[in-house]
Parts: C-alpha cells; structure tokens; sequence
C-alpha cells in the first residue's frame, strides 16, 4: 500500500483539535474545541411607571443617604399589613399619594422637593364587597394626558371616576364625576343600586391619548342595566367622558369567566393598540390573559393560563398585584401562582404579542409585576436579548421551599433548567444574577432553614438605567440599591423596624428623589444638601468574597460646591451583622481622620455563615459615619458587603460521543472540610457565548450536553455562580493544539502516525472506511500511546489489509 493512498481525513479531540486533510500538501491543523428603547421623562403616571409597566425611571436617582421627608398614608390600620397604590408624580415634581382612611381612600398631593401638603381629594369610593379581604384592595389613580392637558382621575363610588386639573396648583380645579355605562343623570337616579353592585378594584391605566382603562368587580346581584350581570368587566373611558365596556365572560368567550382580578393593572401594547387583562371564573386558578382592542375593547387574542410544570390551571389571586407588564418588543410578562403551589415562588409566564407563543417562564411572580431592564445597564452582558428583566421568587420555608428569598436580573431570551424542578426539567428563563436577603427571617430560622431570610417587598420596581440600579425594598425595613453593573449592593437605608409588610412600589421623581413605603408610611429618600457622603468596597462583588479575605472600606465625602471648601472631619467605620437572628454591631476603626476629603480601613476578620443556632450571618452592613465639621454637617453612608463561609474549586472535565457531540462536566467542591454541599447554578460558555446554564446536583456536579460544536476554535467555561455560603469560581478547557510530527507505512503495511499535545493527555482513535459514513458508525479502533512526554503514537496493523482508511482522533 502507497502512503498517498492512505487519507488520514479528521482529528477530533474532545479537548479539541480537527485536522484538514490536503492531498497535494502537508496535513493542516486548527482548533475545534470540544470542551433597548424606553420611555423618556421622570413623570410616573401610573402603577408600575408608565402604560407598559417597565418600571424605568430615566433621570439618575440620588443617593440613599437619608429619609428627606415622610408622611402617614394609613389611618385605617396604621402600621398592618395593607396593599397601597404607587405614587404619581408630575414633571413639576408634584407627588401625589393615594391614602388610607377609615373605609376609604383619599388621594393627597405634596411638594416632592419639601414635603409640603398642598392639597386633598376626598373620594366616595366603596371597596367591592365581595373581597374577602378588603383591606388587599390596592387604591390607584392615573395622570393622563389628553389634549385639554394633564388630569388626575381617581376612582369614585359605583365604577364612577373622578378627574381634577391644575395638578401642581396648591388649589386644582374641582373634581368632575364620570359614569361609563351611563350619563350622571342616569347613574344618580339609581345611585344607591350602582353603588352596591359595581365597584372598582384594579388601578387605572392611561394611553398616551388620554384614553382611561380599569377593571371593575360586579356584585352577588345584577347590577341595574345597562350592565344587567353580576359579572366583572373592562372600561375604555375618554377624555370626554365616553365609556366603553366588555364583560369579563363575553370578552374570554367561557361562560365559567365571570371576574376580573383584584389590583390586576391594565397593561397597553407598546403602540398603544392592545389592552391586556385578566379574568377569571369563580376559581382563582381558571384565568385568561386576554387582548383586547384599545379602541372597542373587543378581544383580539387570549391564552388559557397555566403552570408550565404539569399544564395545570394556573392561579391570579385577589390578594395579589401581578398586573400584565410588557417589553418594548411587544412581549407580554404575567405572574401566576403554581399549582400545586411551590414556596409560593410561582411563575413569570411570557408570551408573544398577540398570545399565540409562549416561551420559557421566569422564577417567581404571582404577586410581582416584571420589571425591563436595558442590556447596556450590564456592560458584561453578551446575549441576544433586546432587554433583561428584573424579578423576585420569594421561596418560603417548607417542604417545597428553603426560606432564601432572593430578587433577579433575568435574560428572556436564554434557557436554564430550573433549580428548584429539577426532577421534570423545567426550562425557564436564565438567571444571570441574583441576590438573597440579607436579614435572617426569625419566623422561619430554625436547624432546618439556618439560612432563611425576609422576603423583597416588592409589586412593582425602581430601575435606574442612570445609574445602572434597581432599588428594592425589603421586609427587614430596609431599602437597597443593587448596582448590576458591579453585582453589588453599594446603598442601603433603614426606614423602619422589619415588620410584615405588603408588597410596594418604588419610583422615582424628576429630581431623583426615591419614593418608597414601609409601614404604613411614604418616604422621600435622597442625598443631603450640600455635601456628598458615599462608602466603597474594595471588592463589592456579591459572589465572590471569603472570609478572612482583607477588605478596605473607603468614606468619601465630597462639597457639592466644586468651588468650596474640602470636608474635613473625622469618619467612624461600623460593622452591623447577625449572630442567628441577633443584630450585633461591631467598630472597624473609629474617628479616622479624613485626607482630602477621603477615609479607609481595611478589615480581614468579618465573619460568614456557620452552623445553626450560633451562625453568624455571611452579610455586613459596613455603615460610614461622617462627623461633620464646621462647614458641614454629620452623615451617614451604608453598603453591604456578603463574605462566603468557604471558597470553591470548579473543575471542568469532557468526553465525546462523535466530531459534533460532547459532555461537559463541572465539578464544585468547597476549599474547607464541611459537610455543606454547594448548590446553585453553573452556567457553561464557549468564549463569551452562552451555552447553557443548570443547577448543581447533590453531589455538587452539573453537566451540560451538545450534539452541534461547529469546527473551528472554542474556548470551554463553566462559572459556578456562587450561593449563601459558598463563593463563585470556574474552571476551563482550552486545549493545545496538536502538532503531527510524522506519518509513516511499517514494514508489514501497518500505518502509523505521530503527533505532540499536553502532557499526560489520552486519546482514543476512531476508524471507517467511508469518509460519509455517519459519525455513529465510526468504530473505536484503538488508542494513542505516549512514547514520550506529550508525544503521541498510534500503530494500525488492520491498515494493511485495506485501500483506504479514514481515522478521527479525540480526548479522550
């Protein structure tokens, strides 16, 4: 047999490595590896910031130094539990609250930049009488804006609506009455009747035209006509008054359809010509999110709710406030509950435009609206989404939770397996961070839930593109600034005692003044006047600190006037953890002098995680007190630092079936003896492209398989994310590659050949005689041997029986 008839056609390693073949020339080697649009303006219009519900806020937020000013919004039942409507806010700063009253609602506008009360709209307003839990009815106006100019309505008696003028007066124009199934005369004639049977119960929304919509809730007996039906349904009302309606069960075609749900906001398509809602029968878990037609409310598309695990009902609860939210690509995100329920995490289920397609779900959202995030707002972003989104999963201490409630920066547009239903597989929405709690739960720490932690109160959220935040305020009465682009929490700010609290809204003015709730109250939250005070981590990351990892906090304090004087004074560094669910603060380094207006201490000692019940908690409120001095006064500044109880070691291994198929397998173990085991996610990425992503095993392994690698060059990486107690890590496989030494026939016609690759490498030699045979059949004819240290040999006797012979090499 002549050497030029024998084709040595493709090396494959798993590591990788593909050799071309060239007849006429030498053999050439080359790498193959195996291993946002948005709304403009500050104003906040409606629940969850604008028609979409978005929840962008575009003028850069000030700093979370200090509670600016704050004010009661509940007199019916100060300090409980109660669902609240989101403030608006006009351009002029003018910020108006919906407030509780003694069965009832009142709506009260004040001077965003003082605080100062500058007037109050009394309503008639009757909650449905049909709510188990009246007190869960969210009160939420809208400032539209019809050609006339801007007008606030706000709900009244009887599915009637009130709007006033002159918003930013301290004295507006008087309230007028809207009826949309009637005229005044018509509804006063048989007032008392409407009263008891139509009622109000979602907030409102507003097109950019004006044009109004709600939901409304009907009563146990027929509303008086021209509603004639017990049954809820949706409103159109214009600027002029005219009203449109559709009853929830004509509008779903089920005659089981007969309510709307409760605090459930009207979401508007991008360009305006799509209304979705939802209705449900008498069932919380038999829904429909419906499109409807912006202009004649007829329904132009529907979608059955389900969950998305077993094809069950899915539920929209009355003492929820998920409300559709929609994505400048006109997609249409909606929380449900799961059933069976699932630590109340429940589902971020994502659809098409016109409802027709759904796609994977996210984590968490049957009392949460979605919030969109732009990509650029994480500069390390790679994927092909045209938008993030930022979510929450609450996941509370049970048979079917652990207690680690967590918030979410999520890609729509990548694939993960679903952590928590790993047994069916369930293909959700990618994680691409998330951060836990940082306050122990003491209803809910025991040996069983060491790590439990409150819960992110959260219905609808602040995001910042600005600043590259999300503001997220938390049941341990805190409120946080999560800086996606550093994946740190560089602000936090007490409000008040952690105590069990709804889920609220936070926006944003046009002065960058941040608006939030917590217990009963309302707060303006922002910078100081005249001097800056900030506190900065030498490593903020969330994922990747260890403890007895050296630290250095640094205290800047900054005039505001670039021409004044520089802030001298004194700084005081604090540490404030949790031994179990006992606060305990400890001083880093007290009264450090500042140096051009700059102050540090560096600490090796915070502590992590532990063993219940003397476990200290891995998170540190490292708190920057400022002195003051003669020109300026005191200040404080708070970040969070999180220390891992251990780091991690990653390790990446692979094997191969065929040229195109593979198995990657990452490995997480701790770098300390303990008998906690990792868990979390690992993500796997050939270069900056994202592969896959799935959760760690119980014996702490992820895998992630492929059928298509293209040929050429790839660079394999599985990144452990990192969870409460252990710290992130990865590990790669950049193979080197091969060079073919020699190619040679053996006395006896056997054919050999030689090649160089890492030491202590195996590889094993598949063979076929048909270059076009499919990879399946190629057989595994032996294995290379190591002669020398990264040099590698391989002898086919069968060869020489043989015209012709096709060999594949991989690793191993």
């Amino acid at each position: 047999m002549q050497v030029s008839s024998v084709r040595i056609c493709v090396f494959t390693l798993l590591k990788g490595w593909r050799v071309s073949p060239s007849l006429s020339g030498p053999i050439f080697l080359s790498l193959a590896v195996l291993s946002t649009t948005l709304r403009a303006g500050a104003q906040s219009s409606t629940f969850g910031s604008d028609a979409q519900h978005t929840g962008n806020f575009n003028v850069p937020a000030q700093p979370l130094n200090r509670i600016r000013w704050t004010t009661n919004i509940n007199f019916d039942n100060a300090g409980g539990a109660a669902h609240y409507g989101a403030p608006l806010i006009t351009p002029s700063n003018t910020v108006l609250v919906p407030v509780r009253i003694t069965n009832g609602f009142q709506v009260t506008a004040f001077e965003g930049a003082t605080g100062r009360a500058k007037y109050t709209l009394s309503t008639d307003y009757i909650r449905p009488l049909l709510a188990t839990n009246g007190w869960l009815i969210v009160y939420q106006p809208v400032v539209a804006s019809p050609p006339s100019g801007s007008r606030l309505y706000y709900a009244g008696a009887g599915g009637t609506v009130y709007y006033i003028e002159n918003l930013d007066s301290d004295t507006p124009s008087a309230p007028v009455q809207q009826c949309f199934y009637t005229n005044l005369a018509g509804y006063n004639s048989n007032k008392t009747a409407f009263n008891n049977s139509v009622f109000i119960n979602t907030p409102l929304t507003t097109a950019t035209n004006g044009v109004v919509y709600f939901g409304f809730r009907g009563s146990a007996t027929n509303a008086p006509p021209p509603i004639n039906s017990t049954n809820s349904g949706f409103v159109r009302l214009d600027a002029t008054g005219n009203g449109t309606f559709v009853l929830a069960g004509a509008a779903a075609n089920d005659s089981l359809i007969t309510r709307d749900s409760h605090n459930c906001a009207p979401a508007l398509s991008p360009d305006g010509s799509t209304v979705y809602v939802v209705v449900k029968g008498a069932t919380a878990n038999y829904c429909y999110l419906l499109g409807l037609d912006a202009t004649n409310l007829t329904t132009k598309c529907k979608v059955q709710l389900r969950d998305p695990r077993n094809g069950n009902y899915a539920g929209v609860l009355d003492d929820g406030t998920a409300s559709p939210m929609v994505g400048p690509d006109g997609d249409v995100f909606l929380g449900v509950m799961a059933s069976p329920g699932n630590g109340s995490r429940g589902f971020l289920l994502h659809f098409n435009a016109d409802l027709s397609v759904q796609k994977q779900p996210g984590g968490f959202g049957w009392d949460y609206t979605g919030a969109i995030v732009p990509t650029n707002m994480l500069p390390s972003y790679t994927g092909t989404s045209p938008y993030l989104i930022f979510s929450k999963y609450n996941n509370y201490a049970s048979t079917d939770g652990d207690g680690i409630n967590r918030i979410a920066l999520l890609d729509p547009g990548a694939k993960q397996i679903d952590g928590h239903e790993t047994a069916n597989g369930l293909v959700q929405m990618r994680e691409i961070l998330t951060v836990a709690g940082f306050t122990p739960d003491a209803n809910s720490f025991t040996a069983t839930y060491p790590l439990a932690v409150r819960e992110w109160c959260i219905n609808a959220s602040a995001v910042n593109p600005a600043t590259k935040s999300v503001f997220a305020p938390c049941e341990d009465g805190r409120i946080y600034r999560w800086n996606l682009a550093a994946n740190a929490v560089t602000e936090s700010l007490v409000l008040g005692i952690g105590i069990g609290q709804p889920y609220v809204p936070t926006v944003i003015g046009p002065d960058g003044t941040i608006y939030t709730l917590n217990g009963g109250k309302f707060f303006a939250l922002g910078g100081y006047s005249n001097v800056a005070v900030s506190v900065f981590s030498s490593a903020p990351d969330l994922s990747s600190i260890v403890v007895g990892q050296s630290l250095t906090f640094t205290a800047v304090v900054t005039n505001l006037d670039s021409l004044g004087p520089v802030p001298t004074g004194t700084v005081t560094f604090l540490d404030r953890t949790y031994r179990g669910t006992t606060a305990q603060t400890n001083t880093l380094a007290a009264n450090i002098p500042l140096t051009n207006g700059i102050s540090s201490v560096t600490a090796s000692a915070l502590s992590a995680g532990g063993s219940y019940p003397t476990n200290f908690s891995g998170s540190h409120f490292i708190i920057a007190q400022y002195s003051g001095d003669g020109t300026f006064p005191s200040g404080t500044a708070t970040l969070v630092q999180r220390v891992h109880a251990s780091a991690t070691t990653t390790t990446l291994t692979s094997s191969g079936g065929s040229n195109t198929t593979a198995t990657f397998t990452a490995t997480v173990t701790p770098n300390i003896v303990t008998t906690n085991k990792p868990t979390g996610m690992v993500s796997f990425w050939d270069g900056d492209k994202f592969l896959s992503q799935v959760p760690l095993s119980t014996n702490v392994v992820a895998t992630y398989f492929t059928t298509n690698l293209s040929a050429g060059a790839h660079a394999i990486e599985a990144k452990y994310a990192s969870d409460t107690v252990f710290a992130s890590s990865s590990a790669s496989v950049i193979g080197v590659p091969p060079n073919l030494k020699s190619v040679s026939v053996s006395n006896d016609g056997s054919f050999q050949f030689t090649f160089t690759n890492m030491v202590g490498a195996s590889f094993s030699v598949l063979g076929s005689q048909t270059l076009s045979s499919p990879l399946s059949n190629w057989l595994v004819i032996g294995s290379a041997i190591e002669v020398q240290p990264g040099q590698f040999q391989f002898s086919d006797p069968v060869s020489a029986g043989n015209t012709q012979r096709f060999y594949r090499v991989r690793s191993p």
